[in-house]
C-alpha cells in the first residue's frame, strides 16, 4: 500500500508522467495528462488513508501475535483492508479523471 500511496502522490503532483508501465491506468485516467494528474491526486488520499490503516492493523496484530488464531485473522483483515482501499482509490480516480476528461 505503500508503493501505491507513493506513485499516487507522484502521479497527482506531475512528478510521474502518464505511461504504460506504472500508475492508475484505468481508461479515465489514460485519456489525457490533465486527467491522469487528476485521478492520482483523487487517489492520493485514499491511499494513504488505506497505508495508514493497514499499518497500524499489522502492528496490532503483531502485538497480539502469540495467540494461535491471530496471524490468519491478521492476514484476513490486512487483504480486506487493502481490497477495500483499492476499490476507494480507483472509483476516487476515475470520478476525477471523468471530470476533467468524460470518456466519450
Amino acid at each position: 500500500m505503500l508503493l501505491v500511496a507513493l506513485l499516487s502522490q507522484l502521479g497527482g503532483n506531475g512528478r510521474l508522467q502518464r505511461n504504460g508501465m506504472i500508475g492508475l491506468r484505468i481508461p479515465s485516467t489514460m485519456s489525457s495528462d490533465q486527467a491522469w494528474v487528476a485521478g492520482h491526486r483523487a487517489a492520493a488520499k485514499p491511499a494513504w488513508v488505506g497505508f495508514i490503516v493497514i499499518t497500524v492493523a499489522a502492528v496490532i496484530f503483531f502485538l497480539l501475535s502469540g495467540s494461535t488464531a491471530t496471524p490468519d485473522i491478521g492476514v484476513i483483515v490486512i487483504v480486506v483492508i487493502f481490497v477495500a482501499t483499492f476499490t476507494w482509490l480507483v472509483v476516487a480516480a476515475s470520478r476525477a479523471a471523468r471530470v476533467v476528461e468524460p470518456i466519450s
